[in-house]
């Protein structure tokens, strides 16, 4: 029975509700069925008992609209305006029992749970207007019929008592539900905070601090993901390595920190030629990059390494200890057309051995591109 009933509260809700409207959506689900019973049972004591007709009919009328907002709330998940419908219900069926039912048999007691109604479900600000509104309606009522109601015993220490205790109660329910939103938002901003925390944590596990590329972390995770694609469509799929060439020179030469300041200019060549979905740029360590490419062709890869050699010359970042003037970088490229295994340590080879080649022909090249590689 208890699965049922929170089975029936939590139906509708689902992953994109905030914790807010959850808690919203919880509590009016709760207020319409408690009210609901409530007005049930006073339709049959009213009706059956006391044959009070007048008020059988309000509370006919009230369960009705409390039906309508439950629906609205299940059928459509409209909680606004469930929200709106349930509490303006609550309103005019309150109002309704304090000028009909002249005081008698402690009718009054209800009106002390509109606040609670009103600010739990539609927040505190909008809930006191609402509160107060409805006070100064319920308690004109109560004043003007001061020596009528009750054969004159409606007096105006029952009117005070009457005042006093309903505002007691709307101002401890302000307050309880102003501290549980203050803290809501206290909480929802270290979550935030917390998440931000945690999503630079995951990018600082997987980048280069300096160069903000890839590492060679994410190099092991990103080839698995990449491989796996390139199979399904059936591309050309290419691992290469890059070096810059006589960098330990470029750092005795011009400083580390010029060093640091060239590594920078390289990974943003690689982060400009490689902007596509299906290409990875990755800093390994040292002056060593590499560069995952996925494509159509084996020439499509092939000119997009050679692109990427060439725009790293085109930086012309003097080096005076280099036969080319500048800083070169080399590179060795591993390509596959064939599936059947996925080996990365292979390819990975395959590159190394390739970019050994370039650096033994003269460096400022590539090798390797030209043709499909085996595991």
């Amino acid at each position: 029975m208890i699965n049922k009933l929170s089975a029936l509260f939590y139906s509708g809700i689902d992953e994109h509700t905030s914790q807010n409207d959850v808690r919203k959506y919880i509590l009016l689900n709760i207020l319409i069925l408690v009210s609901s019973f409530i007005l049930f049972m006073f339709i049959f004591i009213n009706l059956f008992f006391q044959a009070d007709y007048q008020i059988v009919a309000i509370d006919i009328l009230g369960m009705s609209v409390n039906m309508y907002a439950f629906y609205e709330l299940k059928k459509n998940h409209a909680l606004q305006r469930a929200s709106v419908i349930a509490t303006m219900n609550a309103f005019l069926l309150l109002l309704g029992v304090v000028y009909v039912g002249e005081a008698k048999n402690f009718v009054l007691i209800w009106v002390i749970f509109f606040p609670v109604f009103a600010i739990f479900i539609n927040g505190c600000r909008k809930g006191l207007v609402m509160s107060l509104i409805f006070y100064v309606l319920a308690f004109y009522i109560a004043y003007e019929h001061i020596g009528i109601w009750l054969d004159g015993a409606w007096n105006m220490a029952s009117f005070t008592r009457f005042v006093i205790a309903n505002l007691g109660m709307l101002f401890i329910t302000y307050f309880f539900e102003n501290s549980f939103e203050a803290a809501h938002k206290e909480l929802a901003k270290n979550r935030d905070i917390e998440q931000q925390y945690i999503i630079a944590l995951e990018h600082a596990s997987i980048t280069d601090p300096l160069t903000q590329l890839y590492n060679r972390r994410h190099l092991d995770y990103l080839f698995h993901e990449q491989f796996a694609k390139a199979q399904e469509h059936q591309s050309y799929f290419g691992i290469f390595i890059l070096d810059l060439d006589f960098f330990k020179d470029y750092n005795d030469t011009y400083g580390h920190i010029a060093g640091d300041e060239a590594l920078k200019k390289v990974a943003d060549v690689l982060k400009e030629s490689m902007r596509r979905e299906a290409d990875s740029a990755f800093r390994l360590g040292g002056e060593e990059f590499a560069g995952l490419l996925m494509a159509d062709s084996q020439e499509k890869i092939q000119k997009s390494v050679e692109r990427v050699r060439e725009s790293i010359e085109a930086l012309k970042i003097e080096h005076e200890k280099s036969s080319y003037e500048y800083l070169t970088a080399s590179i060795g490229v591993c390509i596959i057309h064939d599936f059947t295994k996925e080996d990365f340590d292979r390819m990975y080879k395959i590159a190394d051995d390739a970019l050994y080649k370039a650096k033994q022909e003269g460096r400022n090249c590539v090798r390797g591109s030209d043709k499909i590689s085996t595991l």
